[in-house]
């Protein structure tokens, strides 16, 4: 029994956008590769691939007698569908630009798969461990919640918010799985969740995981916890479209009201650490060179006081041409932490004359209004950042989760520099200067660089700690008798 924070939403790999929905379809799918704990391509679906010399051309051979969970065969054209369908636009997938160098995908025969792309794309490998779906897949209007995979598991039942039922499969290429079922329970709350973990209802919980109930189980003989440095970040995110937040002194004055290294020793106890950028400083990439906003009250309120953004009518509240300086902060109710962050920040910014709401929702809420480019400020986290490319769906213009309008050409062109290098210092030149641009014009407010924490029933046998949150390895482990 293991317990998630939301909702998969979809297992429909292609339309899949939050961590359950990524991490138990690693049980339900695979790809043509895996990630393995160091992040390095493994072979899956493809037992081997070459690569041309200059970088456009990448050819699969795929593993034969592999079936799906209806028993059809998997062969190349269930990768081509797949691929087809995610760089398909009407799909509106949110990974999409990751493949937005590949103008082609064929099948020279059964078992083999041929990707030409238009332009080199060093990062594309991290992505190959898509999760293949069989041919018509998209057609089926229920696949997201009765989905059909290769992998070790097959989803037997999904109750919405509630329940997933993940029974073995028997013919599964790579041998039964050591546990016949895997019951994945959805409990929003993260105190909740470690409770059920402690009474014994659930056998493993993984982040996020709320700091201060870490200490309930410290010390119990019943309990193994793995605290490993992830590859994720939380962040506090900017609406440039919007007409308050759109204002750079704004956005500069928030940043300096932001007290990153108290929100890592109060709200988080430490276990994750001050941010600087979404350059993770874990990343090849990282220089210590780059820098963010430090905290400061006095330049917080000199770059309002320089920019018109004064109190005119002596209300308590800052105003400009008539308009209030006034926003919501929001953020999603399945994560405590990142509510609290949001009132520390309200609490900030009112001392400097801000009017900031904060308004916190239902994570499927949250997540639309997300994606709708409705918010004004956010509080959300990316997870698995494999590679900095990562950063191309965040900052590139119209990119699939640019969720704060940016659009800055010389970021474009980096990015794209950044992902058709196969020189990894003119790589690391590249997204150390998206980071830092990103930073100086406040796109984001990196928060905190996140732990990744696994808790689990000491009888736990085969699990192996992922840094990237995968719990991939769930399919080879098993309660000791």
């Amino acid at each position: 029994n293991i317990a998630v924070d939301v909702d998969a939403e979809t297992y429909n790999p292609i339309l899949s956008n939050n961590t359950t929905g990524n991490r138990v379809g690693q049980l339900i799918f695979n790809g043509l590769v895996r990630l393995d704990e160091e992040v390095v391509p493994q072979p899956a679906l493809a037992e081997s691939w070459e690569i041309s010399e200059d970088g456009l051309t990448y050819t699969f051979h795929l593993r034969e007698g592999v079936t799906f969970h209806d028993g059809s065969e998997f062969t190349a054209a269930d990768v081509k569908y797949t691929y087809d369908e995610i760089r398909n636009e009407e799909n509106n997938a949110p990974y999409r630009s990751r493949y937005a160098a590949v103008t082609d995908v064929s099948c020279p025969d059964d078992y083999t798969v041929v990707f030409t792309l238009s332009v080199a794309n060093s990062a594309l490998m991290a992505y190959m461990d898509l999760g293949i779906i069989p041919e018509g897949a998209m057609d089926n209007d229920s696949f997201g919640t009765a989905p059909i995979g290769t992998g070790p598991y097959q989803v037997e039942s999904y109750t919405l918010n509630s329940q997933t039922v993940l029974k073995a499969y028997e013919d599964y290429w790579d041998g039964t799985a050591a546990t016949e079922t895997i019951n994945v329970f959805v409990i929003n709350d993260n105190s909740t969740r470690l409770a059920s973990l402690e009474s014994g209802d659930v056998d493993f919980v993984c982040s996020p995981l709320t700091a201060s109930d870490l200490e309930l189980v410290e010390g119990n003989d019943n309990l193994v916890m793995n605290d490993v440095p992830g590859l994720g970040f939380t962040y506090m995110g900017m609406n440039v479209e919007d007409p308050v937040i759109g204002d750079l002194a704004v956005r500069q004055a928030i940043a300096y009201m932001t007290d990153k290294q108290n929100i890592s020793d109060v709200i988080y106890s430490g276990m994750d650490t001050p941010g600087k950028t979404p350059l993770l400083s874990s990343s090849w990439a990282y220089d210590d060179s780059i820098t963010d906003y430090e905290y400061s009250q006095e330049q917080a309120e000199q770059v309002l006081d320089e920019a018109g953004w004064v109190d005119s009518d002596g209300d308590g509240i800052r105003d400009k041409d008539g308009t209030p300086l006034a926003f919501t902060i929001s953020t999603h109710s399945d994560d405590t932490s990142r509510f609290q962050v949001a009132e520390y920040v309200q609490n900030q910014l009112r001392e400097i004359g801000m009017d900031v709401d904060v308004e916190v929702t239902e994570w499927a809420s949250f997540s639309d209004s997300l994606t709708r480019r409705e918010l004004q400020v956010w509080i959300a986290g990316w997870l698995n950042q494999l590679d900095p490319d990562r950063m191309y769906d965040m900052f590139y213009t119209n990119g699939a989760s640019n969720y704060g309008n940016y659009s800055d050409p010389e970021v474009d062109a980096a990015l794209d520099a950044g992902r058709t290098s196969s020189n990894q210092n003119e790589r690391a030149e590249q997204y150390r200067f998206i980071a830092q641009t990103v930073t100086d014009n406040v796109w984001y407010v990196t928060l905190v660089e996140q732990a990744y924490i696994s808790i689990h029933d000491s009888g736990l046998e085969g699990y192996t700690v992922y840094p990237s949150g995968s719990i991939y390895t769930l399919w080879q482990s098993k309660i000791a008798e």
